[in-house]
């Protein structure tokens, strides 16, 4: 029985293994049939084509951008929108296109194709909107790769403020080459920071554009190297500001010479950071704040009612503040800072311009939270880097508009340099070169008459946008070194002088704005010259706003203000002659050559060798004989050789202090001799017959001898040869 048993149980337990192996088979087969369905027959098998090559812009999405040009811009998938003037009968066209020469320093797939057609303006070009202002601090060159159909053609590179085109600088480049990639490099200097925010291109500058023209140009970006600019050198003005000429009766004058100050109870309260100094500059007075954080000036005993003033002006001089703010404070009608009528407020000037003076003209409208102005009593300066900075200060004042004319009530300054030295455009001081256009028709809005301005014809621009002045003839002006201007604006905040040359090339000049009065302004011809040729100048412009009137336009060569060649040396026998200073001669004995009351600086120098006195800062000088007076008895005349830059007029006196040697009154005789407007920049031989000294009837005891002159205490005179003679 337990045999049977046994055998029973084996007979199930093998049953289920064999069927699970049966199942494992059928499932293998299955996956394996499946297996090798997805598996395509040798024979079927096809590799994948490469990808075309992409079109120019078609690697990428391209898209309009506004570049941020410290990024720099190489039109691979993005490019600016971009704007076109000078047309005229002409037209053009823009495209991104394949590189026609992908060689060379320039392999990049994709580059900017730019057509003019003929019949464009000479100036045409194109212009686009940057991302923000340009930063030349670290980087001053910009540099652009061109290709051009031609060498020898100008590329001119132009930044401009977008929302002000006179604020603007323009570079130029020539290219090299024709049809070949170059890298063009348009030198700027880190001043020009934070100005631009728009770059203007011009192909072929001022070229023929007869025919069609095609350029290309990419990657345009900024590197390193530029103009170097040293820090300025610190210190105090030289000059004082200019005097303001609104009319009195429209003023109301804190701190002027020029007007009638009402009464100031402290320009430095207790509760100021600052000191205080009161100066003179050229004898004009000046408030000078040092070490200052702010500075409080107060009229509370006599509150300013500017009610019916319509601006506040200050001038101002720094050698190192960055920022400057006025705040203006109405006490009310209580009179006290008690914060209940009381009403101020605060304007900030950042990056005010260093090393000159400055005119801050407000209108009191921007000062937006002085809704009254009938009680102000208080006015506070505040200077950074705070506690570090020095501020001068100057013509403080409230003014009512109505009192600055709209034409200028006096003609410019007369001109002093001779003519001689001077190539003149436009003044009735000179011979005017010949032929000028002053009005050329360059497409401007500017009006352009001339007006009679007190006697002086005198250009008056009336709407200006720019205006250009075109020579018959170029001018070399080579041998000059300035260019002189007279401007005068009752309402201009621009005013710009390009000089063009052949090409042309032109670099603008800014004047600095002054309203209601006449200024002038002397330019360095250098400031032109890096991109100016000098010897062929065929074009003036003038580009700006507002109403200009204009004079006196003119190079010069400023005259010398030291001889460099001696006086001629005399003829005259020296029996016949007695010498006091002359190294033709031997001299006599001379107690001095500046006596202790003398106004005058006295240096004795040579001048080729040949002794000199040269008396500067000359109001009157004294040279003495007194232990040894000059017996002049058989003498007939006076013979002086003097050489001045500046004196407009010279006076000579000799003084016989009679028989007892003293200048006591009694027998002492003297007289003086004017020699009016003496020729300027060259030696002049004065020989003066003794008798022409009417008022020196003896001439036996000679002691003293004096030098005097035009303008007083500010001329110079270089002094030869004096001696008497027979």
């Amino acid at each position: 029985m337990k045999k049977h048993n046994n055998n029973k149980n084996l007979n199930s337990t093998r049953f289920p293994i064999l069927f699970l192996l049966m199942v494992i088979g059928i499932l293998g087969t299955i996956v394996s049939c499946e297996m090798e369905d997805d598996l395509p027959p040798p024979s079927a098998y096809v590799p994948p084509e490469p990808e075309p090559e992409p079109e120019p812009g078609e690697g990428c999405t391209f898209t309009t951008i506004v570049p941020e040009l410290s990024e720099g811009i190489d039109f691979e998938c993005g490019g600016p929108e971009v704007e076109f003037f000078g047309e005229i009968d002409g037209s053009f066209a823009l495209e991104y296109v394949e590189n026609p020469d992908p060689s060379g320093i320039n392999t990049s797939e994709t580059v900017v194709e730019y057509t003019q057609t003929p019949s464009v303006e000479p100036w045409a070009g194109l212009f686009f909107d940057l991302a923000s202002k340009v930063d030349f601090t670290e980087m001053q060159t910009i540099k652009i790769k061109v290709y051009a159909p031609a060498a020898d053609q100008i590329v001119l590179l132009k930044f401009e403020d977008s929302t002000d085109d006179s604020i603007a600088k323009e570079v130029q480049a020539t290219t090299t080459v024709a049809n070949e990639w170059e890298e063009l490099s348009f030198v700027f200097s880190p001043s020009d920071t934070d100005k631009f925010d728009r770059m203007v291109l011009f192909f072929d500058f001022n070229g023929e554009k007869a025919a069609e023209s095609v350029h290309y140009f990419d990657d345009i970006v900024m590197s390193e190297g530029g103009e170097v600019e040293e820090p300025g050198e610190t210190g105090e003005p030289t000059v004082p500001a200019s005097d303001p000429t609104i009319d009195p009766a429209e003023v109301i004058s804190l701190f002027s010479d020029t007007y009638t100050n009402e009464n100031v109870d402290t320009w430095r309260t207790d509760w100021s950071a600052a000191t205080l100094e009161d100066i003179e500059i050229d004898g004009n007075a000046v408030k000078k704040y040092s070490e200052l954080n702010f500075v409080g000036a107060e009229a509370v005993s006599s509150p300013i009612d500017a009610t019916d003033m319509t601006h506040f002006r200050t001038d101002i001089w720094t050698a190192d503040a960055t920022e400057f703010r006025i705040k203006l404070v109405d006490f009310g009608a209580d009179g006290a800072f008690d914060g209940g009528d009381d009403v101020e407020h605060e304007l900030v000037f950042e990056a005010p311009a260093q090393q000159e003076w400055v005119t801050l003209d407000i209108p009191l409208s921007d000062f937006t939270g002085l809704t009254t102005r009938g009680h102000i009593a208080q006015l506070i300066f505040v200077g950074a880097p705070t506690g570090a900075n020095t501020v001068y200060v100057d013509n403080v004042f409230f003014y009512n508009e109505a009192g600055i004319s709209d034409t200028p009530t006096s003609g410019a300054p007369a001109p002093t340099v001779p003519e001689a030295n001077v190539i003149s455009v436009f003044s009735e001081a000179y011979t005017n070169v010949t032929d000028t256009d002053f009005n050329p028709n360059w497409g401007q809005a500017t009006v352009v008459t001339q007006e009679d301005i007190a006697g002086n014809n005198t250009l008056k621009y009336e709407n200006l946008n720019y205006q250009g002045t075109q020579f018959a003839n170029p001018l070399d002006v080579s041998g000059m070194t300035m260019v002189h201007v007279d401007y005068w604006t009752p309402d201009s905040s621009a005013l710009n002088l390009s000089l063009i040359s052949t090409g042309p090339a032109e670099t603008p000049y800014a004047f600095e704005i002054t309203n209601g009065e006449w200024v002038s302004v002397d330019i360095p011809l250098t400031e032109f010259s890096d991109v100016v040729d000098l010897t062929d100048v065929i074009q003036l412009k003038f580009d700006g706003n507002g109403t200009i009137y204009l004079d006196n336009i003119y190079f010069y060569a400023p005259p010398p203000t030291e001889p460099t060649t001696a006086a001629a040396t005399p003829t005259v026998a020296e029996a016949d002659v007695i010498s006091l200073f002359s190294n033709a001669y031997t001299d006599v004995s001379v107690d001095t050559w500046r006596t202790d009351w003398s106004v005058a600086t006295l240096e004795d120098i040579l001048v080729e060798g040949n002794d000199v006195k040269k008396y500067s800062d000359l109001n009157f000088v004294g040279i003495e004989t007194v232990a040894n007076p000059i017996d002049a008895t058989e003498m007939t005349h006076f013979h002086t050789d003097v050489w001045t830059a500046d004196a407009t007029e010279i006076r000579i006196k000799l003084v016989d202090f009679g028989a007892d040697g003293a200048y006591d009154g009694g027998d002492d005789v003297e007289h003086e001799i004017t020699i009016a407007n003496p020729e300027q920049g060259t030696w002049i031989s004065l020989d003066i017959p003794l008798s022409d000294f009417t008022g020196l009837t003896t001439t036996a005891n000679i002691a003293q001898l004096i030098y005097a002159g035009q303008p007083a205490g500010s001329m110079t005179v270089f002094v030869d040869n004096v001696y008497f003679h027979k």
